[in-house]
């Protein structure tokens, strides 16, 4: 008798505390609760929009081209300069390598024009104006007599005209001959120097626009991030200003979000905010308000507002949906 009546207090006592263990559970439960919602109304969302990436540039070619090799994918990583895309260049490496020649050329004459003459070139230059001297006195005796006996009715009018034909040709090589010697102890005269100078500064430019053309044919990032968009497979032609790949910087996101007239009156530029996303629980992210667009939205009647965002876990992705709270 006393066994069951020991076994039954016992029993009781196991039940008192069952109760007590769920009682206690359910009293922090309650506190747990209650915190989280202190914890929820402290800061007051008042603003919602998507995330997006602030620096993100569309890459393009400046050249049409055959693509040739695609370095990257959707969802590489590059730094900025780094090569992303190549194109097709050997006609445009033909072009650089014949302005390269032509600016050769054209750096040569400038040079012989420029530089003082040899002595052999002089005396040569003297020997070929002695020799047109020489056939100018002959031709000149022979149309003196030719023009006598015509006078005279002893020659024909074709004959006269034959004589002086070879007299005024005589004068042109005669004068081509002084010209050049002259040239050659002087120097060549301002103009042709001129000239020459024009003809290296107009290949210098063809070789400069050729090598911009062939340089053109390498695309390189020009930012740090991740390529979340490609549009161009290798063998494809590259057309000018046709978007071939995104990249954006993960790290600089921002959201955009439209507030009404009454919520623009607590905001300013500058102002640190609270941001909840919900794909992320549990967390409130660090924002600031960069800017509050100055002109109304003329159909929604609500001011564009930038928040730039903080977060240094990389939990955040363009495209996700975010509310914008005000601490209190």
């Amino acid at each position: 008798m006393k066994k069951t009546a020991l076994l039954i207090s016992l029993i009781f006592g196991i039940m008192l505390s069952g109760c007590n263990t769920a009682e206690n559970v359910n009293v922090s439960n309650t506190i747990q609760d209650k915190k989280n919602i202190q914890q929820e109304t402290k800061n007051k969302y008042i603003m919602a929009g998507k995330i997006d990436a602030s620096d993100q540039l569309n890459i393009a070619s400046k050249i049409s081209a055959r693509v040739s090799e695609v370095l990257v994918d959707v969802g590489s990583k590059v730094n900025a300069g780094d090569v992303i895309i190549k194109l097709d260049t050997q006609d445009l490496q033909a072009q650089v390598d014949q302005a390269q020649a032509a600016v050769n050329t054209a750096n040569a004459t400038l040079a012989n024009a420029t530089n003082s003459t040899r002595p052999e070139q002089i005396a040569q230059a003297e020997a070929s104006l002695n020799s047109a001297n020489e056939s100018y006195d002959v031709a000149n005796k022979n149309y003196e007599r030719t023009k006598t006996l015509f006078d005279q009715g002893g020659n024909t009018q074709q004959q006269l005209e034959t004589a002086h034909q070879q007299l005024t040709s005589a004068e042109a090589q005669k004068k081509s001959a002084e010209e050049q010697l002259n040239m050659l102890k002087n120097g060549a005269t301002e103009t042709a120097l001129d000239v020459y100078k024009a003809q290296a500064a107009q290949s210098e430019a063809a070789l400069k626009t050729a090598q911009t053309a062939l340089n053109n044919g390498t695309i390189t990032s020009p930012i740090s991030g991740v390529v979340n968009a490609k549009n161009i497979n290798v063998g494809e032609m590259a057309s000018p200003g046709a978007t071939l790949a995104s990249i954006s910087n993960p790290n600089a996101l921002v959201v955009n979000v439209y507030a009404p007239l009454d919520v623009v009156g607590q905001l300013q530029e500058g102002q640190d905010v609270v941001v909840k996303v919900a794909e992320v629980e549990n967390v409130e992210f660090e924002g600031k308000i960069t800017v509050i667009n100055s002109k109304l939205n003329s159909q929604s009647r609500n001011v564009l507002v930038k928040v730039s965002l903080s977060d240094s876990n990389s939990q955040l992705k363009p495209g996700m949906f975010a509310e914008i709270g005000l601490k209190e």
